[in-house]
């Protein structure tokens, strides 16, 4: 019995033992478990720290000022926000925040950081708890016994600002050049019309970049001329909104079918050309107009677009002509049309102008006044693609040609900012066409663009088709893996070209929601539209609506083509440095 006692009292004392030391194993294990589990807290919070930090940092590297300065201090405010184990983050930010370049690497498709003393799109940040740095080590709780107090930890974060593969599409449709015209000379906002500029320009030298539109009198063509034409040699009066009038314009002569032409200027002008007084009596007169070829004929010649060989005596040419007061197609001989210009006549111009096809004057008061004001209107509104006119892409036809100075604009800001950025051009009309392949030469972008017209090639809005050719080349081999992709989208009207090409009304609804199509296209793609709005017709709520299909923002560009300029200007500047921010590490 007392060996059976003892035995009992001897396992009981060894499981005690066991007991004791599992006891303290199982302790140990519970310090190690709080502790480890402590760490990987701190860790978690030391790099989301470091995260915010660096995407803080990098968003002011595209800031104005003193970018490093900025960035340092964007990353302490940011880490300062996060705590580590109850006690804010605290960074050194001399030692702590490196700046550098974010480098393509083509076979992991991913940016690498470079550390770099100048020129920098890319910040890494390190945040510490070590003993070194502001907030000490990570002290530890129950490893103390273990004689171990404290671990160093540290986290380390690169944000770059992505580089970004942007496809710029512009509207080449005719109402590019509306501003210019005699269709909104007359501005409630107190603008300017350029149209004298578009004509000096015609004959050279090419607008400066950036060039400044305003009155008559103050741009740079203001003491220069454009091209003259039989006895149109005189611009006559500035296109003053509230204050010019058509009718008392000395640049204007007024020939009315079937009525005299009272006009001292022409007379004068038919008397010193040799006409006889009996041909200027037939010329000027309304009654000869029997058919519409006579009064084009007639007009031609008393705005010596025409030679009259009347047949009459002691006339001009006493031979060729039947001698009688209509001047008839055989006995006229036309002077050559402007030679940058080609597929129309004088005859065609005399006929708008009098309002006897549809290529008539879409300004109030212009009708049967010839001049040069309203032959360089004829040729901006008809004969605008570069087959018939080849050197409107050289004047500065408003809006587009504020639209090519602040895409010059956008193109200087990437250019110093040394972002990769890589651009393609895309234009679009009643057809869209793909310009320039994605490139990191910037320059070919403007260039090419500084040769466009408005109706380049066609005159109207397939905003649809625009973006269709910017997508394909975002998605083609020639775009990057790891670049964002943007596109920048740039009209002055509403859509009216569908996907099957049809031209439909403005604003049709197949014309719309083809535009539509796209950009909910882009959003999937992940390709953010940023769309610039400018001009009188536009449709801002088409534009907006596209912007926030594809995540992108519609900016506004309104008032006189003064005033748009710089909006413009201001705008592009914005979107040439607006680049996205990204963690790479």
């Amino acid at each position: 019995m007392r060996k059976v006692v003892g035995r009992r009292w001897r396992r009981r004392g060894a499981v005690t033992v066991q007991v004791a030391v599992l006891s303290g194993v199982i302790m140990g294990f519970a310090a190690l478990a709080i502790d480890v589990g402590m760490l990987y807290t701190s860790k978690a919070e030391l790099q989301a720290a470091c995260d915010s930090a660096a995407l803080a940092a990098a968003a002011q590297l595209s800031a104005e000022g003193d970018t490093a300065e900025l960035a340092r201090e964007a990353a302490a405010e940011y880490a300062a926000r996060h705590k580590i184990l109850g006690d804010a983050a605290q960074l050194d930010v001399n030692r702590d925040v490196e700046f550098g370049r974010a480098a393509f690497n083509p076979v992991t498709n991913r940016f690498e950081f470079q550390p770099s003393e100048f020129s920098y799109d890319a910040v890494r940040v390190t945040v510490r708890r070590t003993a070194d740095s502001p907030g000490g080590s990570i002290p530890l709780l129950f490893a103390n016994s273990m004689g171990v107090s404290k671990k160093d930890m540290w986290a380390r974060a690169t944000a770059v600002l992505v580089p970004r593969d942007i496809a710029v599409v512009i509207d080449l449709s005719n109402s590019m050049s509306y501003d210019s015209q005699l269709r909104f000379w007359d501005r409630a906002d107190g603008g300017s019309s350029n149209l004298r500029d578009v004509w000096a320009a015609l004959n050279g030298p090419e607008p400066d970049r950036p060039y400044l539109p305003g009155p008559e009198t103050e741009t740079e063509y203001a003491a220069d001329t454009g091209p003259t034409f039989g006895a149109m040699t005189t611009w006559g009066d500035p296109l003053v909104p509230r204050s010019y009038k058509p009718a008392s314009d000395p640049g204007l002569w007024y020939i009315p079918k079937g009525k005299n032409t009272s006009v001292p200027a022409a007379s004068s002008s038919l008397a010193a050309r040799g006409y006889s007084a009996a041909e200027r009596s037939a010329l000027l007169s309304g009654a000869y107009d029997g058919t519409a070829s006579y009064r084009v004929n007639r007009t031609g010649v008393i705005l010596g677009l025409a030679l009259w060989h009347s047949g009459k005596s002691g006339g001009l040419s006493p031979s060729g002509g039947d001698g009688d007061n209509y001047v008839e197609d055989k006995e006229v001989e036309w002077i050559p049309i402007p030679s940058f210009s080609s597929g129309w006549t004088w005859k065609d111009y005399i006929k708008g102008v009098g309002g006897q096809t549809s290529q008539k004057p879409t300004a109030d008061g212009f009708a049967y006044r010839y001049g040069l004001k309203t032959l360089v209107d004829y040729i901006l509104q008809y004969h605008p693609d570069i087959s018939r006119t080849d050197n409107l892409w050289a004047t500065p036809a408003e809006p587009l040609r504020a639209t090519k100075d602040a895409v010059q604009t956008m193109i200087n800001v990437i250019t110093a900012l040394n972002s990769m950025d890589h651009l393609s051009l895309e234009v679009f009309a009643t057809t869209a066409h793909h310009q320039v392949d994605l490139t990191d030469n910037l320059q070919s972008i403007a260039d090419t663009l500084y040769q466009r017209q408005a109706g380049h090639w066609d005159t109207n809005t397939c905003i649809g088709g625009g973006l269709a050719c910017a997508i394909n080349e975002l998605k083609s081999s020639r775009a990057r893996a790891a670049s964002a992709k943007v596109i920048v989208l740039m009209s002055d009207g509403v859509p009216n070209v569908d996907e099957a090409g049809r031209v439909l009304s403005f604003g049709a609804s197949a014309a719309v929601q083809y535009a539509y199509e796209q950009a909910d296209r882009a959003g999937r793609e992940g390709i953010r539209i940023y769309c610039v709005s400018v001009g009188y017709s536009v449709d801002r709520s088409i534009m907006q609506t596209i912007a926030a299909k594809a995540h992108g923002q519609e900016f506004f560009a309104s008032g006189s083509p003064e005033e748009y300029t710089e909006q413009l200007e201001d705008i592009f500047r914005a979107l040439g440095g607006k680049r996205p921010v990204a963690l790479i590490e």
